[in-house]
């Protein structure tokens, strides 16, 4: 290296150093590429439907099967399949599974006021189903903002006002927009009865006055317009304060700046978009959550690395059991994940018809009709009832401020408050 590169890189180093702190949950290439470039797999996914027109469907099955499901078997293998957490964890192991009657449940009330002649005998099902989709987002918005928190511990700012201010932009610009999008969507429209999809908000006419203009706006563009000015003033005061500590001399994290600038636009995009009044929901849930598994993915192999690692292959078997055999190598683990898990219960969907894309074989049933019901109504809640044991379990296992040997196994420092 000349002595002008050196130069260069060494004052890119002092700029840095002076506006920044650059503290990493895993390493810089690791971050940038797992925690924050793993946006782009959604753009790649907006991309395959908006320009290249492929089956979404088939998107979705491959996606599930080569991520999503894997990324809920990555929960089982650092609980059930882990021995040290399974005795630690048994009283949640076993409570949690209760969940898996919510599903059933529905079900059955939804029977029983068919049977009884009421016309809305389908809510609790319904609202089992739109309990799942809501459940989702909401569990990807936390993995979210769990992520953030790590920045701000390894960087200082937890605890903080920055920290405050943080959340509430994150939850402010992932919840609020997506009140816009279903809002607007046909296929959330259509589950509660509204018709037809809505477009984006009409132009102010020549003449017209501000006052005329919202007076005439649909209620649907009076959520889209709350949500936009509720976003803007989340924004607003997220970029001022950042100037504001700038030009005081404190210096920001920035991964967390390169983790917000990631995650927001495409939320953003996806939820105020008219291209995706165009498609099914399918296609948004695959495009927000792809990158949710990889990021979860990378953090829970990480934990893998440290907590089954420091003791011999042998030693570790004897502690942790299967769970620490899987974790001798990635390729190992994913696989075991696919050909144990996803191949059998997503074929199981095609063999039953619940995904048509795949549907060559034998027929078993077709969409959920409860007074004609089929197969695909069992399968609907076994599959659902693993997404919310998921969610769930997900809630409390995440916890480095109340548990030390999480906080060692993340390789997080135990001074501070609770993450």
């Amino acid at each position: 290296m000349s002595a002008i590169e050196h130069e260069n890189v060494h004052g890119t180093g002092r700029i840095l150093d002076r506006f920044f702190t650059v503290n990493w949950v895993f390493s810089a290439p690791r971050d940038l590429v797992f925690l924050i470039g793993s946006v782009l797999a959604g753009w790649a996914v907006f991309g395959i439907y908006l320009l290249l027109g492929w089956n979404m469907i088939l998107v979705w099955l491959i996606w599930v099967i080569v991520l999503d499901t894997p990324h809920f078997f990555a929960t089982y293998s650092r609980t059930y399949l882990d021995r040290q957490a399974r005795q630690e964890m048994r009283p949640l192991l076993i409570a949690s599974l209760g969940v898996f009657l919510v599903g059933p449940l529905a079900l059955v009330l939804s029977y029983g006021l068919h049977g009884v002649g009421a016309s809305f005998y389908m809510i609790p099902w319904s609202l089992f189903l739109i309990g799942v989709s809501l459940w989702a987002y909401w569990h990807i918005t936390r993995q979210h903002y769990g992520i953030l928190r790590l920045y701000h511990r390894k960087n200082g700012e937890w605890g903080t006002l920055d920290a405050r201010i943080d959340a509430w932009v994150l939850y402010g610009c992932l919840l609020i927009p997506f009140l816009a999008l279903i809002a607007r969507h046909p296929s959330a429209r259509g589950r509660v009865g509204l018709p037809e999809a809505v477009p984006w908000l009409p132009g102010l006419a020549e003449g017209q006055s501000v006052v005329s203009y919202l007076v005439a706006l649909r209620w649907e563009h009076m959520v889209v317009l709350a949500t936009l000015v509720c976003v803007a003033v989340l924004l607003t005061v997220f970029v001022t304060r950042q100037v504001y500590r700038i030009a005081n001399g404190e210096r920001i994290a920035l991964p967390k700046l390169l983790f917000l600038s990631a995650v927001l636009p495409l939320h953003l995009y996806m939820c105020y978009s008219d291209h995706m009044l165009a498609t099914g929901l399918l296609t948004f849930t695959v495009i927000v959550t792809i990158y949710h598994d990889i990021q979860y993915l990378a953090i829970v192999w990480f934990y893998n690395q440290n907590r089954y690692g420091q003791e011999t292959p042998e030693a570790s078997k004897r502690t942790f059991g299967f769970a620490a055999v899987l974790s001798r190598n990635f390729l190992l683990y994913l696989g075991f994940a696919i050909v144990a898990v996803s191949l059998p219960v997503w074929g199981l969907g095609c063999l039953i018809n619940r995904i048509p894309v795949c549907a060559s074989g034998p027929v078993w049933g077709t969409e959920t009709i409860l007074d004609t019901t089929t197969w695909i109504a069992f399968y609907v809640i076994f599959t659902s009832g693993f997404q919310m044991h998921h969610y769930l379990l997900d809630q409390y296992i995440w916890r480095p401020g109340k548990d030390r040997r999480l906080r060692e196994d993340l390789k997080i420092e135990e001074t501070g408050a609770p993450a």
